[in-house]
C-alpha cells in the first residue's frame, strides 16, 4: 500500500514541478519534488526502502520527462540507498537536519546526473554546472523542506506511508 500511495505522491509532485514550478523557477532550475520525498522516505525508512523508492519515482521521472530511460532512476536510487543509511543515525524532528540533507542531497543527485551525462558525450565543465544550476537547485530544494516535510514525516509515523510489520 506505501509504495501505491509514495507513486501517487511521485506522481502529484511531478505534475506540480511540470506545471505551476515550471512557472516558479529560481536561477533557472525548478525543484525536484521527486528527488525531495525519495530523501525523506530514505531517511524515515532506511536504505532499501530509499534506494526502491528512489527507483520508482526516478523512473517515473525518466517516463514522463526524460530522454534517456534510467537516468533519474539511477541519480535517485543512488541518493535513497546513500542517505536511507542515515536513517537511525540523525534527529529527524529538527527541520534543520532535513534542509541541510536535502541540499547536499541535491549535489550528489546532479553529479551523478552530470557524470552520466559525460558518459552520454555532453560536454561542459563541473564546477561550471556546479555554479549555474547545482547549487541553485540545492538551495531551491533545501528551501522547499519546512514546507513538505511535516506533513511527510507525520504520514511516514503514523499514516499511510507507515511501514507495517507483517
Amino acid at each position: 500500500m506505501r509504495y501505491l500511495v509514495i507513486s501517487i505522491l511521485f506522481l502529484i509532485g511531478l505534475i506540480l514541478q511540470s506545471t505551476i514550478f515550471s512557472h516558479l523557477t529560481v536561477a533557472g532550475v525548478k525543484p525536484d519534488f521527486v528527488l525531495i520525498m525519495t530523501v525523506f522516505y530514505a531517511l524515515l525508512h532506511g536504505s532499501k526502502e530509499g534506494a526502491t523508492a528512489g527507483a520508482i519515482g526516478g523512473l517515473m521521472q525518466d517516463l514522463l520527462f526524460g530522454q534517456n530511460l534510467g537516468m533519474n532512476a539511477l541519480a535517485k536510487i543512488v541518493v535513497g540507498f546513500s542517505f536511507g543509511m542515515l536513517e537511525k543515525k540523525i534527529y529527524k524532528e529538527n527541520i534543520l537536519i532535513p534542509m541541510a540533507i536535502i541540499f547536499v542531497a541535491t549535489l550528489l543527485s546532479e553529479s551523478v546526473l552530470y557524470l552520466l551525462r559525460q558518459y552520454e558525450g555532453m560536454s561542459g565543465g563541473y564546477l561550471g554546472a556546479l555554479r549555474s544550476v547545482m547549487i541553485s537547485a540545492a538551495i531551491y530544494n533545501s528551501c522547499l523542506t519546512p514546507f513538505i516535510y511535516g506533513k511527510f514525516y507525520s504520514s511516514s509515523t503514523k499514516g499511510l506511508l507507515k511501514v507495517t510489520e507483517r
